[in-house]
């Protein structure tokens, strides 16, 4: 059905509302039956159309959703790190401050991956607040990137307590992240056994 919606954008001339429709589509939806791939190519378009039409904070939240279809799609992690420098560098530019939190955590989990941080790791920090306050907008990205950091590090009993906070908070969600925390949960809880 949500496919069929897509295809109606085609008769209408709603243009301007296209980089929002793909970032609905292709972020709460399509991830579950089509490719995370094209999933991420299509939101790296809405991207490029939200900032031609000037809807920048539209543009950076598409950026984010983009680089997390990259890299649960097992996109090589130097690309994905460099289409994360190029969004901070398009961030700076437009003097947005959007998104460069959630692409920071995610710079952070990609830096450490490649090399634990060694040579590509950058001054610029995350500021994710206390992590305790449900208030907090950062908290489940935090947390969840937490739980990846600390698995492919090594360390599952971190990786556990870190899941064990995070998949409460992610479930009623039904998003990308919540199955994919219960996947980490899980693979933690292998690991220790």
């Amino acid at each position: 059905m949500a496919k069929n919606a897509m295809s109606m954008l085609n008769r209408f001339d709603v243009a301007d509302q296209y980089p929002w429709f793909y970032l609905i589509y292709y972020c709460m939806l399509a991830w579950r039956f089509e490719p995370l791939q094209v999933c991420a190519d299509m939101l790296r378009r809405a991207f490029e159309a939200a900032l031609s039409l000037g809807q920048v904070d539209t543009a950076f939240y598409c950026s984010t959703h983009s680089i997390k279809s990259l890299f649960f799609s097992g996109a090589r992690l130097r690309s994905i790190l460099k289409e994360i420098d190029y969004y901070l560098h398009l961030l700076e530019t437009y003097k947005s401050e959007v998104s460069k939190n959630f692409l920071l955590v995610f710079r952070e989990t990609v830096s450490l991956l490649i090399d634990n941080g060694k040579t590509t790791s950058i001054e610029s920090t995350p500021c994710v607040g206390d992590l305790d306050d449900p208030g907090n907008k950062l908290r489940e990205s935090a947390l969840f990137h937490k739980v990846i950091q600390c698995l492919w590090v090594g360390h599952a009993q971190r990786c556990r307590y870190y899941s064990e906070k995070c998949v409460p908070i992610l479930a009623p969600l039904a998003q990308l992240t919540t199955f994919m925390s219960k996947f980490y949960h899980g693979k933690a809880a292998d690991v220790i056994i």
